[in-house]
């Protein structure tokens, strides 16, 4: 196979293939890049334009100095691309007064699933916060997250009383590119029943939620509920 300006789309696209079919499995390692060329005759810049776009497409993330991994989530979750909708609860809701109660804000190491999910250590710090987000004054989620204080610094009180995204765009600077959820119904808690004023027999919508900067370096890791009533899911399958 000759080394021409189409031989970065038949890597890709076999990668892909590979990620999606679940040969290459959630946080998997990649071969290193001379390996890859290696093995698909190709120079090692063929194969780093290869890679980058698997960033671009949210299915692997680069750690430096160590290589490619597969995304958590990525075969399993809705993805959704910058530009496909907006990102974040309140860029969804533009037509809605948007609110938010603090239940809780504190700088802690990470829980075992947000050191899966955002490849942290154990001695790392993260954000570690909750809150009720409000539309037009009723509730309709709690929000459970955290954030890598070394990847996202200065965020404020003020911030999670209005949005995280826009602090991050605007004030750090960062582009989010993508989000990966995996939607599941569970039952509310005493908590969750008190804030979103339903019966505990109640069901919820919970989502599980990575979400990507455009560097492919994952940020946050958030577990949703939503009020059963005020939750819909909409999807769109393109073939390709």
């Amino acid at each position: 196979m000759s080394d021409n300006s189409l031989k970065y789309k038949i890597i890709f696209n076999d990668l892909r293939a590979k990620i999606i079919t679940g040969y290459y499995k959630i946080n998997q390692q990649l071969p290193l890049e001379k390996e890859l060329g290696d093995r698909y005759c190709a120079s090692r810049i063929t194969v780093k334009k290869a890679m980058d776009l698997l960033v671009n497409d949210g299915l692997i993330i680069k750690r430096r100095g160590v290589g490619s991994f597969v995304k958590g989530a990525a075969s399993l979750a809705v993805s959704a691309p910058m530009g496909s909708k907006p990102f974040g609860f309140t860029a969804s809701h533009p037509d809605e007064t948007v609110s938010s109660k603090l239940i809780e804000f504190s700088v802690v190491h990470p829980q075992p699933d947000t050191i899966k999910n955002l490849y942290l250590e154990e001695t790392d710090f993260v954000y570690h916060f909750s809150r009720v987000r409000y539309l037009d004054k009723q509730p309709c989620c709690i929000e459970y997250t955290e954030i890598p204080i070394n990847i996202i610094p200065g965020i404020r009180i003020d911030n999670l009383m209005d949005s995280v995204y826009r602090h991050i765009e605007v004030e750090t600077h960062f582009r989010i590119q993508s989000q990966h959820q995996t939607v599941r119904a569970c039952r509310a808690n005493s908590l969750e029943a008190e804030n979103l004023h339903i019966a505990m027999i109640d069901p919820i919508m919970e989502i599980e939620q990575v979400t990507y900067l455009d560097n492919g370096m994952p940020f946050e890791y958030s577990i949703i509920h939503y009020r059963h009533d005020r939750y819909e899911f909409h999807n769109v399958n393109i073939a390709s």
